[in-house]
């Protein structure tokens, strides 16, 4: 009786279902997004559209205004009735600024980041504190029970996730 209660249960461990569901061709899942070579770069470049806009910060008769995720919009507002852009600091991710004793403080990436701006023409990096922000990305997608493309490192740094169509995803969570 023992020996048929030992079977009934080993076959029964068998024959139940896995938790984890079987990935399969084209299905819907979380893919990261890398960070572009040379995403650490600041650079100061000609003007641009406003297309996000964010935060706003004055000093003298300058205006700099965040666009959201790209960088920092320098203004000339001398003439109140027309003010004018003179550049873009092209900074990846920028979502925060503030101002102190001609220093810009921004994030990039996960970095911050102080450029002097004694000449608005050609700012200066002079501090960085290497991941002083985590990123929001991290290793894995957002969310139990799904699957996603296992992360890359050869490809660089997850700054974000995606849903993409792929065939057999690897990793699930």
């Amino acid at each position: 009786m023992r020996f048929l209660i030992l079977l009934g249960c080993i076959s029964l461990l068998y024959s139940s279902p896995s938790r984890m569901p079987r990935p399969t061709a084209a299905m819907t899942c979380w893919v990261p997004v890398y960070a572009a070579p040379g995403a650490r770069v600041i650079s100061f470049q000609p003007p641009r559209a406003i297309n996000s806009s964010g935060k706003i910060y004055t000093i003298g008769n300058y205006l700099f205004q965040v666009e959201r995720d790209s960088g920092i919009h320098v203004i000339d507002y001398t003439n109140k009735t027309a003010p004018q852009k003179i550049g873009f600091i092209r900074s990846l991710y920028c979502t925060e600024m503030s101002i102190r004793n001609q220093h810009l403080f921004i994030n990039n990436l996960d970095d911050l980041v102080v450029l002097n701006i004694a000449n608005i023409y050609n700012p200066v990096e002079v501090g960085r504190v290497p991941h002083a922000f985590p990123m929001q990305a991290g290793p894995y997608p957002p969310g139990n029970g799904i699957f996603f493309e296992c992360p890359d490192p050869s490809k660089g740094e997850v700054i974000g996730w995606k849903v993409e169509t792929r065939d057999y995803p690897k990793c699930y969570r």
